[in-house]
Protein backbone atom coordinates (compact mmCIF):
# COMPACT_ATOMS: atom_id res chain seq x y z
CA UNK A 1 0.00 0.00 0.00
CA UNK A 2 2.81 2.37 0.69
CA UNK A 3 4.01 2.09 -2.89
CA UNK A 4 0.51 2.77 -4.22
CA UNK A 5 0.10 5.87 -2.01
CA UNK A 6 3.57 7.02 -2.99
CA UNK A 7 2.68 6.66 -6.69
CA UNK A 8 -0.56 8.58 -6.17
CA UNK A 9 1.32 11.37 -4.40
CA UNK A 10 3.85 11.50 -7.23
CA UNK A 11 0.99 11.60 -9.76
CA UNK A 12 -0.71 14.47 -7.87
CA UNK A 13 2.59 16.34 -7.60
CA UNK A 14 3.18 15.87 -11.35
CA UNK A 15 -0.30 17.22 -12.15
CA UNK A 16 0.25 20.20 -9.84
CA UNK A 17 3.63 20.84 -11.45
CA UNK A 18 2.04 20.78 -14.93
CA UNK A 19 -0.65 23.18 -13.73
CA UNK A 20 1.94 25.62 -12.37
CA UNK A 21 4.00 25.37 -15.57
CA UNK A 22 0.91 25.98 -17.70
CA UNK A 23 0.13 29.08 -15.68
CA UNK A 24 3.71 30.36 -15.88
CA UNK A 25 4.29 29.58 -19.54
CA UNK A 26 0.91 30.29 -21.13
CA UNK A 27 -1.56 32.22 -19.03
CA UNK A 28 0.67 34.90 -17.45
CA UNK A 29 2.40 35.94 -20.73
CA UNK A 30 -0.99 36.07 -22.47
CA UNK A 31 -2.30 38.26 -19.68
CA UNK A 32 0.66 40.65 -19.94
CA UNK A 33 0.40 40.74 -23.73
CA UNK A 34 -3.27 41.67 -23.50
CA UNK A 35 -2.55 44.44 -20.97
CA UNK A 36 0.29 45.85 -23.09
CA UNK A 37 -1.89 45.76 -26.22
CA UNK A 38 -4.76 47.61 -24.54
CA UNK A 39 -2.39 50.23 -23.11
CA UNK A 40 -0.74 50.78 -26.48
CA UNK A 41 -4.04 51.05 -28.29
CA UNK A 42 -5.45 53.50 -25.77
CA UNK A 43 -2.46 55.82 -26.26
CA UNK A 44 -2.77 56.01 -30.05
CA UNK A 45 -5.54 57.99 -31.61
CA UNK A 46 -5.34 56.82 -35.19
CA UNK A 47 -8.21 58.83 -36.60
CA UNK A 48 -7.30 61.47 -39.14
CA UNK A 49 -9.25 64.71 -39.12
CA UNK A 50 -11.89 65.14 -41.78
CA UNK A 51 -10.86 66.97 -44.89
CA UNK A 52 -11.84 70.54 -44.35
CA UNK A 53 -10.38 73.98 -44.68
CA UNK A 54 -7.01 72.88 -43.37
CA UNK A 55 -6.68 70.33 -46.19
CA UNK A 56 -7.60 73.00 -48.71
CA UNK A 57 -5.15 75.70 -47.64
CA UNK A 58 -2.24 73.83 -46.06
CA UNK A 59 0.08 72.78 -48.87
CA UNK A 60 1.82 70.16 -46.73
CA UNK A 61 -1.47 68.36 -46.14
CA UNK A 62 -2.39 68.60 -49.82
CA UNK A 63 0.95 67.14 -50.88
CA UNK A 64 0.81 64.37 -48.28
CA UNK A 65 -2.30 62.86 -49.80
CA UNK A 66 -1.03 63.03 -53.40
CA UNK A 67 0.58 60.02 -55.04
CA UNK A 68 3.95 60.19 -56.79
CA UNK A 69 2.36 60.65 -60.22
CA UNK A 70 0.39 63.69 -59.09
CA UNK A 71 3.47 65.09 -57.34
CA UNK A 72 5.49 64.77 -60.55
CA UNK A 73 2.77 66.50 -62.55
CA UNK A 74 2.77 69.35 -60.08
CA UNK A 75 6.57 69.56 -60.24
CA UNK A 76 6.31 69.75 -64.01
CA UNK A 77 3.80 72.60 -63.74
CA UNK A 78 6.08 74.42 -61.30
CA UNK A 79 9.00 73.89 -63.71
CA UNK A 80 11.17 72.01 -61.23
CA UNK A 81 14.09 70.43 -63.09
CA UNK A 82 15.14 66.84 -62.32
CA UNK A 83 11.91 65.92 -60.57
CA UNK A 84 11.73 62.48 -62.19
CA UNK A 85 14.70 61.15 -60.23
CA UNK A 86 13.47 62.42 -56.85
CA UNK A 87 11.76 60.20 -54.32
CA UNK A 88 8.48 61.18 -52.73
CA UNK A 89 9.86 63.01 -49.68
CA UNK A 90 12.44 65.07 -51.54
CA UNK A 91 9.89 65.90 -54.22
CA UNK A 92 7.45 67.15 -51.56
CA UNK A 93 10.18 69.32 -50.05
CA UNK A 94 11.13 70.78 -53.44
CA UNK A 95 7.49 71.49 -54.34
CA UNK A 96 6.90 73.22 -51.00
CA UNK A 97 10.02 75.35 -51.44
CA UNK A 98 9.12 76.28 -55.01
CA UNK A 99 5.48 77.04 -54.20
CA UNK A 100 6.48 79.28 -51.27
CA UNK A 101 8.82 81.30 -53.47
CA UNK A 102 6.13 81.54 -56.16
CA UNK A 103 3.61 82.77 -53.62
CA UNK A 104 6.08 85.40 -52.42
CA UNK A 105 6.70 86.64 -55.96
CA UNK A 106 3.00 86.70 -56.76
CA UNK A 107 2.22 88.66 -53.61
CA UNK A 108 5.04 91.10 -54.40
CA UNK A 109 3.68 91.63 -57.91
CA UNK A 110 0.17 92.24 -56.57
CA UNK A 111 1.55 94.65 -54.00
CA UNK A 112 3.44 96.59 -56.67
CA UNK A 113 0.37 96.75 -58.90
CA UNK A 114 -1.77 98.02 -56.05
CA UNK A 115 0.79 100.71 -55.17
CA UNK A 116 0.95 101.89 -58.78
CA UNK A 117 -2.81 102.22 -59.03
Amino acid sequence: MKINEFEENIEKARINLYNVLAILIVIIPEFFAEIIYTLEESQHNSKLPNEGDAWEYNTELKLSKMNIYELRLMAKQLRIHGYSSDNRNSLIRRIERKSKTRIKWKSLKKYRIRNEL
